[in-house]
């Protein structure tokens, strides 16, 4: 979210042009159904790209994203989505109401940020204030965080922990797995293999 090519219209189109291509379709499916499983009520997909997750969360979710592009062609699609200033709101979610969601969704984007142990401090914060009660981190593997050049900081469970996150504003990791399979030594050496990260409030 911190790369201002991310907000162009080149990257809006190609984020769109690959979440339709039919191969890519199949697989991210399988991707999406492991996020769901810890989802409950409305939620917030910060970052929410080309929105094959927002599309299949609960009724009354958001998606907040920084691309303009992207956000115009969502709504044009029916999908509740807004744009998202983080340098304005600080991460704060200000402009969010209290009690209006269950669950914040983080897929592929802390690991964007160059200072992400201050940011996700924020962010989990701002959910406590907002009163929800899980929060869900998706980060990729070494391999996958060293193919994308826009990638900043490597974030896995050893980077939670030194840094103190693995409990924060009274959230704390009850569950981590990797997918597709729940191996870490396998995003060494496969691309799209993800950590996810599951917090609830206490």
């Amino acid at each position: 979210m911190s790369n201002h090519s991310e907000f162009g219209r080149d990257y809006a189109q190609e984020q769109l042009r690959r979440s339709r291509h039919p191969l890519r379709r199949i697989i991210k499916h399988f991707y999406i159904n492991n996020i769901l499983q810890d989802v409950e009520g409305p939620s917030i997909d910060f970052g929410c790209g080309a929105g094959q997750l927002l599309a299949r969360l609960p009724a009354g979710s958001l998606g907040l994203e920084v691309n303009p592009f992207l956000v115009e062609a969502l709504q044009k699609n029916g999908l509740n989505v807004q744009l998202y200033n983080p340098e304005q709101d600080q991460f704060s979610l200000a402009d969010l109401a209290v009690g209006s969601y269950r669950t914040f969704v983080m897929a592929h984007v802390l690991e964007h940020l160059p200072d992400a142990a201050r940011h996700w401090r924020t962010l989990l914060t701002s959910c406590r204030r907002l009163g929800i009660h899980r929060a869900i981190l998706i980060l990729p593997g070494a391999k996958g965080f060293r193919s994308d050049p826009t990638h900043r900081t490597f974030v896995d469970h050893s980077y939670l922990e030194r840094e103190g996150l693995l409990r924060h504003q009274g959230y704390a990791v009850t569950r981590t797995q990797y997918f597709p399979l729940n191996l870490a030594a396998i995003g060494n050496h496969f691309t799209f293999h993800e950590l996810k990260v599951v917090y609830e409030s206490a």
